[in-house]
């Protein structure tokens, strides 16, 4: 027994593999993650100008801060510019492969300018550290690369 297809038929079969496809693409398309760098870049665009004074005081300070990683903790120790209690600001942990592993941590320093943080919070990885910190009435901002184990 043969099977006879003829040209009507053929079309047929055509565009149905051809919407096939074109569903089984936009199925893909649709599930796919696309986290932004930034979800506020604009009002950070617009406020760029204060970061850019922030890295500049960050650049005339003697002393800069110093970061001391062991296994599982960061030791981030800051410059002495006065009184401890005069610190406040935030550090965040930024991850260039998705925005569920950013963690943020507030500046709480110890009587020796420094604050360890538990890396055990952190999935392992590649990590963009971004302090952004004042004392006394300036702001600063320094950022610097760990990698998890």
């Amino acid at each position: 027994m043969k099977i006879k297809i003829n040209w009507g038929t053929g079309i047929v079969i055509a565009l149905i593999v051809m919407i096939s496809g074109m569903i089984y693409l936009v199925s893909i398309a649709v599930r796919q993650d696309y986290d932004l760098v930034d979800n506020d870049y604009y009002q950070k665009s617009v406020n760029y100008q204060q970061h850019i004074e922030e890295v500049k005081n960050t650049a005339a300070l003697a002393e800069k801060i110093k970061f001391e990683q062991s296994a599982d903790t960061l030791k981030i120790v800051f410059p002495n510019l006065g009184n401890t209690q005069e610190y406040s600001g935030e550090i965040h942990f930024y991850s260039p492969v998705e925005e569920k592993r950013d963690e943020t941590v507030k500046l709480k320093l110890n009587g020796n300018f420094s604050q360890s943080i538990s890396l055990k919070i952190l999935k392992s990885g590649r990590y963009t550290v971004k302090i952004d910190w004042s004392a006394n009435k300036v702001s600063y901002y320094q950022e610097d690369e760990i990698v998890v184990p």
